[in-house]
């Protein structure tokens, strides 16, 4: 989308890295090769040099196989059970980016969450939505995930599944072609502290989890990273409700179905990859920029 683009160099530029990009998929035997343009877009504009979107590639197609629950076809598929088990959660992109371009996620607790809440769904639909923004909107700025922790009962550390939690933070971290500006959560009563630093802390990179902020503030915590009138109406904004963004978002992830069930089935054959391509992504590729020291 025009105003989005991260890249500062040239579009011609950029899609010369697309090809590189693509030419070196076209030669890993243990990789998929009928990848979307717009999908290859991402990992050019997400990332730092063209090696590091050939490291993510193959992680976002390997990680289909390492988490594999988080990938599962009868998970992944939006129907009414899916739908059913979406209801703890709000979970759902802003209409608008901020004036530097980053899309917003944000996430609420419904009144039913101490009771529905279902982590393995909600981790599932959670890397769904980040798929569809980078399928929407490739060459965005960045991100920011933004939590309005009210609401959030204090036995939320006993509903975190450990296993899927360590699966959806490494497959985001080594996979996912998403610029994080930050995790901004508010409203947040002292336990979330507790369960950023013993919980996730431990499963971060560093640069990731110093990028979280947790406030027991308002929501005027926010203006400091986007204005105010661009969140849900009952948070003073000017977009819709969150139930009714949450709605939408249901729908925008039902109206993909058939693109979800067939790009889950685009997991890594390992019995097919080369011996040297776990940490080495030049040597079968072509180098943007080669420094000698």
């Amino acid at each position: 989308m025009v105003g989005e683009i991260s890249n500062k160099r040239s579009k011609e530029a950029v899609e010369e890295d697309v090809q590189r990009l693509r030419d070196w998929l076209d030669k890993q035997p243990h990789l998929p090769h009928d990848v979307e343009h717009e999908l290859l877009l991402a990992f050019v504009c997400g990332t730092k040099t063209l090696e590091g979107a050939k490291s993510k590639l193959d992680a976002y197609y390997s990680n289909r196989n390492r988490a594999a629950k988080l990938y599962d076809e009868i998970t992944r598929d939006v129907n009414a059970q899916f739908r059913e088990k979406s209801k703890a959660v709000n979970m759902f992109f802003l209409s608008n980016p901020t004036p530097e371009g980053y899309r917003v996620f944000f996430m609420s607790a419904n009144d039913c969450f101490s009771k529905v809440f279902d982590h393995p769904h909600d981790a599932t639909r959670m890397l769904m939505m980040l798929e569809l923004c980078i399928k929407k909107w490739p060459e965005s700025a960045g991100l920011y995930l933004v939590m309005d922790c009210t609401g959030v009962p204090s036995t939320l550390i006993t509903m975190f599944n450990p296993t899927i939690l360590a699966a959806i933070l490494s497959s985001f971290q080594d996979g996912y072609p998403v610029k994080l500006k930050g995790s901004l959560c508010f409203n947040a009563p002292p336990f979330i502290e507790f369960v950023a630093n013993n919980l996730f802390k431990p499963l971060m990179k560093a640069k990731l989890f110093n990028r979280i902020k947790v406030v027991n503030e308002g929501v005027s915590f926010l203006k400091e990273y986007m204005p105010l009138e661009m969140l849900p109406s009952e948070l003073g904004g000017n977009d819709k409700s969150s139930v009714e963004l949450k709605d939408y978002w249901l729908d925008q992830l039902e109206e993909n179905r058939e693109w979800f069930l067939q790009s889950t089935r685009q997991a890594s054959d390992e019995k097919k990859r080369p011996p040297d391509s776990q940490n080495t992504y030049g040597i079968e590729g072509t180098f943007r920029k080669l420094a000698v020291d």
